[in-house]
């Protein structure tokens, strides 16, 4: 029988989540919005992707819900919500 796990949290804190970010974007202000840099909620799962493929080992991050991100936010305030996704606990 195969037996996965899956871990969170490996390596992520918001400095380095916002470096990804912003290399991914251009190098915005951050204090920009995604919404103001084009990112539609399908690139919001996009750079959740990516920041799971480099911080999340397996490349596997949490489940997200409807309202863990969001478009509107700027820059600074995504990397801060996906760090805190990446460490919080799971249940």
């Amino acid at each position: 029988m195969l037996a996965v796990t899956l871990y969170r949290g490996l390596g992520g804190d918001s400095f380095s989540i916002l470096d990804l970010l912003s290399t991914l974007l251009g190098e915005p202000k951050q204090t920009a919005s995604l919404a103001s840099l084009g990112v539609d909620r399908d690139g919001l799962m996009d750079l959740w992707d990516a920041v799971c493929e480099e911080f999340a080992e397996r490349s596997v991050g949490p489940e997200l819900e409807p309202d863990d991100l969001d478009v509107s936010w700027t820059v600074k305030e995504s990397a801060e919500a996906m760090t805190k996704l990446l460490v919080s606990e799971p249940g």
